[in-house]
């Protein structure tokens, strides 16, 4: 019995062994071809029971082969593959189903497995058919009683009689159970990671394409998803159950180019981001992360060439708390990147957990995050290239998103996919508007010219957010954002969060000036401020104590976070504005405030409001400028006279 055929077509992105097994354990026959091969496959005249095909195809390739095929089979189902919920089309009429690529291996097999043709059951003719015709009809031999000369009639023997008991076992055996899926794992990661061998898959956070980024980590799945089991052993999703792999197996691991492919961590609409395992000699084994085109862009110059241009820049990059480049290579048609791999979450996931409990980042844990950001920008904006030439690089990209925390507390700053340098072999269009809305500074919105201060000011929106649990520009509209974040209409930050101490009020003010002149100058005034504010809290913030915040925020109670924060990070008391020489701004520099109420984006701007001035030292007096003139007047009168006496 022939088992159901998948047919796949430019369906590429979706090739992981992850998949590939799953679909093979549900009992498919999987047949991946081009949108270009699709005439040969009809001129093979097979009919596949379920189709699948890729939205991103060039036009009219998919519709054309479900008409072919429809003619045959009028009832086959069609799924499209889209970035997002479809429209109806990819495909022309009669889609069943649409999936978004993001979704992990295990979601995409279970709606597979729906489609699946149901297994017929075994009849007693198709077990024991040719035998019984043999038994029934085909034995002219028949004994005859002693001393007779004719044959004694007898009754054939029935299929019963011959196999009753094996006919009735058979027919007693219940329905099979779905298929599960078989995940095998290699022993040498198994053994390397230090436990025993799982045959479970850990699940893929489903990353958005809008929300992935070029060589960003964001999505790797949730380490703190353990519940028991050998330690590091994620728990397998339900829909992805498996089960243990026959010995002597080979592993299931797709090699690509250096390295072994062991589950896709990201997709986006350009490139796909992989954990890999690097294998040399002598059992060496390293864990990385492979970003790699996708396949249908592997041909589009511009974008390939940009592609080079980020590895080019991020490979020069050597800091503890930025993603290090450590290889730039090419497996076929496709280029890769291969980086370090970063086992944590991304501040856009803690912040969604924020908002879930409405409590807020610590301000310590939030200025820790922070002030490890602003090294990795002061090196990187002060970064000098192979030939000793100031790179005057500016990331354009800093969001929450990518800012990753790792499971020990450790902070990284990824994606220099769309940084420019003034050494880059290839630049941007001018005036090109790239980076994430909510996270840009006014003069990149606009268009302008941008240095080392655009980054900051997104800086300090990531650290309003932290402070808040709310973005800083809100409106109903991409173009109501774009309009307040053009005109630097932050919101006002101890409306939101008044607990915030007016140090930390004043450090996101600097950062958040519409006027670049007014910000800090540099990143390594940025990481002072904050270094200083938590050397005076008391004993300094680690890395431990961010890890135990993560873990507490990702699994535990909302008392269990309330605990902890009271105990461990309570608020700053008695702290006020202006008691450090780092932490005050001068009088007259100002913030642009808008309240939370809704207004209309044609609504006037408030007047600025200046900071508080500084409390220990007085404000000049204003007689004392003339007192001064005065005296030196004097002084030149005298001078004047004693020279003509």
């Amino acid at each position: 019995m022939r088992r159901p055929l998948l047919l796949i077509v430019d369906g590429e992105s979706l090739r992981t062994p992850g998949l590939v097994s799953a679909m093979e354990g549900d009992g498919w026959e999987v047949q991946w071809i081009r949108h270009d091969g699709s005439e040969d496959f009809l001129q093979a005249g097979l009919d596949p029971d379920l189709l699948l095909l890729d939205s991103s195809a060039p036009g009219g390739a998919g519709s054309e082969l479900v008409r072919r095929l429809r003619e045959r089979n009028p009832r086959l189902p069609v799924l499209v593959v889209t970035e997002g919920p479809g429209n109806g089309e990819e495909a022309g009429a009669d889609v069943q189903e649409y999936l978004e690529r993001t979704r992990p291996d295990g979601e995409i097999a279970a709606i597979l497995r729906r489609y699946r043709p149901g297994a017929a059951r075994l009849s007693t003719q198709d077990i024991f058919g040719d035998l019984l015709a043999d038994l029934e009809g085909g034995l002219d031999f028949v004994p005859t009683q002693p001393g007779s000369e004719a044959p004694a009639a007898q009754p054939p023997l029935s299929a019963a009689d011959i196999f009753g008991e094996v006919i009735e076992e058979v027919e007693a055996l219940p329905e099979p159970a779905p298929a599960r899926t078989l995940v095998r794992v290699a022993p040498a990661l198994a053994s390397m990671s230090g436990s025993a061998p799982t045959p479970s898959l850990p699940p893929a956070s489903p990353l958005g394409p809008s929300d992935f980024t070029l060589s960003g980590i964001s999505g790797v799945h949730d380490p703190f998803a353990w519940s028991g089991g050998p330690a590091g052993a994620p728990e397998a999703p339900p829909a992805q159950e498996a089960k243990p792999a026959a010995v002597g197996t080979p592993d299931i691991l797709e090699e690509y180019g250096n390295y072994f492919l062991l589950e896709k961590i990201a997709i986006g609409g350009m490139a796909e981001l992989f954990k890999a395992q690097q294998r040399g000699v002598q059992g060496f084994q390293k864990i990385v992360a492979i970003k790699r085109i996708l396949p249908h862009f592997s041909d589009n110059e511009d974008f390939v060439t940009m592609f080079i241009d980020e590895a080019k820049l991020a490979a020069q990059l050597t800091h503890p708390n930025i993603v290090q480049i450590f290889d730039l290579g090419k497996a076929g048609s496709s280029y890769y990147i291969a980086m370090e791999y970063v086992n944590g979450r991304d501040l856009r996931t803690l912040l969604r957990k924020v908002r879930e409990y409405g409590l807020p980042f610590p301000e310590q844990v939030a200025a820790f995050v922070v002030m490890k950001v602003a090294a990795a920008l002061d090196y990187a904006h002060r970064k000098r290239g192979f030939d000793d030439r100031e790179l005057k690089l500016v990331h354009r990209d800093i969001s929450p998103q990518n800012v990753i925390l790792s499971t020990e507390g450790a902070v990284k700053l990824v994606d220099f996919g769309i940084a420019k340098a003034a050494s880059k072999a290839s630049h941007t269009v001018a005036g090109a508007l790239k980076g994430k809305l909510l996270y840009m500074s006014p003069e990149q919105a606009t268009g302008q010219p941008l240095d080392n201060r655009s980054d900051l000011y997104s800086l300090g929106l990531v650290l309003f957010e932290l402070l808040t649990g709310e973005r800083c520009f809100q409106a109903d509209s991409e173009l109501g954002v774009l309009e307040k974040v053009r005109l630097g209409r932050v919101s006002d930050l101890l409306a939101l969060n008044p607990k915030v101490s007016k140090e930390m009020v004043a450090i996101v003010n600097r950062a958040l000036q519409k006027s670049v002149d007014h910000r800090y100058p540099s990143a390594r005034f940025m990481e002072r401020d904050l270094r200083d504010y938590l050397q005076r809290l008391g004993p300094p913030i680690t890395e431990h104590d961010v890890a135990e915040y993560m873990q507490t925020l990702l699994n535990g109670t909302p008392e269990n976070l309330e605990n902890l924060i009271a105990s461990r990070f309570p608020p700053p008391a008695g702290f006020t504005s202006g008691t450090h020489r780092n932490l005050a701004l001068q009088a007259d520099t100002a913030i642009r405030k808008v309240p939370l109420a809704a207004e209309t984006l044609d609504s006037d701007l408030e007047p600025l409001e200046p900071l508080e001035p500084i409390e220990e030292i007085p404000p000049r007096p204003r007689w004392l400028l003339p007192v001064i003139l005065g005296l030196s007047a004097i002084l030149v009168a005298l001078l004047a006279i004693a020279r003509w006496s």
